[in-house]
């Protein structure tokens, strides 16, 4: 008799808390035969409130030897899958026995394998190799579950299955698959094919935000279903939408987890134009990052992009995001692709002329926000003493009667609104 272990279970990745990012193992052995679940943080169906449910039988296991017999042979390290390439950032981050893993789980779940002899005996390099595909990876919407069966003969580990469970038939997910490259196109249709990484991201940056809303009850919403379909999602649906379109632009893009203001959260790794930067398009949609700021509501009642969290730096990240140690990460410091250093509108030294300009092209080429980023706190403050406090914006901007702002103190950013 073999004792398997049956979970119904949802694996709650929401931007206000719900649930943990990460990976977690549970499961027991019995016998020769030990079953266990990864649990991730692209599983299951974000919700209101955080449930695992686990119940037990003791089943003969269908097809399988008893419990003395061993499973005698391990699967062939396989040849690289044609999913994987070497922009794949966490793949590059694995040990070679973990990048054969790694393949195998790709080619499994590609072909919607229920069983399959891995290449490793050891559990955890099993865990590194299924966390780095869902970092990569961000197109299997079709895949709930991922179990795995480790075998042994007295205390050695002789073999080990892996076990993937799929929310749909394989006809609901070519249809669903349909539906998304269609959608994706659309978003894709007036995407700048011939410009440079920045302008490619920036673009999938501003569509994503004006086109989905944050919604934490959006169906589907770990999977791009939810932001291709429902055009509502949470962070694991911005982050995986974001990877999604960016790999349709030959952007390498992967999906880091951890936590933002102490909360789960999701968002990207991404290559532009030589360097590694980060992008959280959730916290681009201003809806999401003004949900608990009345006042800031009530200065702009509307949803905008915000680009603060747009090629960010390591040390911009770390300000308010904390990864979970998922994959190593790279030191992100390159800063020609921040939104605010690429669009000249980043302040490192005292110029109010050049301040003013901002604000009087700003103004008279019609744009409601003006955004300007600043080196320091002590140029920040002395910006908004001279320009809002002192009123010197209205000797820039002829004919500007009256003007509200936003202080963002946290990234150094003033945000004018006309």
């Amino acid at each position: 008799m073999v004792r398997r272990k049956k979970l119904v279970f949802a694996t709650l990745v929401a931007c206000l808390g719900i649930g943990t990012a990460g990976c977690g193992l549970s499961g027991g052995e019995t016998g020769g035969v030990s079953t266990d679940k990864i649990t991730a943080f692209v599983e299951g169906v974000a919700s209101s409130s955080e449930e695992s449910a686990s119940s037990y039988v003791d089943e003969p296991a269908a097809g399988e030897a008893p419990e003395e017999a061993i499973a005698e042979e391990i699967a062939p390290e396989s040849e690289e899958s044609a999913a994987v390439g070497p922009d794949q950032y966490a793949y590059q981050t694995l040990n070679d026995t973990e990048k054969a893993v790694y393949d195998e789980i790709v080619t499994a779940f590609e072909n919607r394998e229920e069983e399959a002899t891995i290449s490793t005996l050891d559990a955890g390099e099993l865990e590194n190799a299924y966390m780095a595909v869902r970092c990569d990876h961000c197109e299997f919407f079709w895949v709930e579950e991922f179990g795995y069966v480790t075998y042994t003969r007295g205390d050695t580990v002789t073999s080990i299955d892996i076990n993937p469970v799929y929310a749909m038939s394989a006809e609901e997910q070519e249809e669903l698959q349909t539906q998304i490259d269609a959608e994706a196109d659309r978003m894709l249709a007036d995407a700048p094919v011939e410009g440079s990484d920045f302008d490619k991201a920036l673009y999938v940056y501003k569509t994503l935000v004006d086109e989905v809303d944050y919604d934490v009850n959006a169906a589907d919403s770990q999977t791009i279903v939810s932001a291709f379909i429902g055009h509502a999602t949470v962070c694991q649906g911005y982050s995986y939408a974001t990877q999604y379109l960016l790999d349709r632009l030959d952007i390498p893009c992967s999906t880091v987890t951890g936590t933002a203001d102490g909360e789960s959260h999701a968002w990207n790794l991404v290559f532009l134009d030589g360097a590694y930067y980060y992008i959280d398009t959730t916290w681009g949609n201003s809806r999401y990052i003004n949900r608990n700021d009345e006042e800031a509501e009530e200065i702009i009642p509307y949803k905008y992009v915000d680009y603060d969290y747009f090629g960010m730096t390591t040390e911009m990240l770390l300000k308010t995001h904390q990864p979970d140690g998922t994959i190593p990460l790279p030191t992100c410091e390159a800063v020609a692709d921040n939104y605010y250093v690429h669009e000249g509108l980043y302040i490192d030294t005292w110029d109010p002329d050049r301040i003013g300009e901002i604000f009087r092209q700003g103004y008279e080429t019609g744009s409601d926000l003006v955004r300007i980023r600043f080196a320091d706190d002590e140029l920040y403050e002395q910006a908004i003493q001279y320009f809002l406090d002192d009123g010197a914006i209205f000797d820039y901007c002829g004919g500007l009667t009256q003007v509200k702002y936003l202080n963002d103190t946290g990234n150094e950013v003033i945000v004018v609104v006309f």
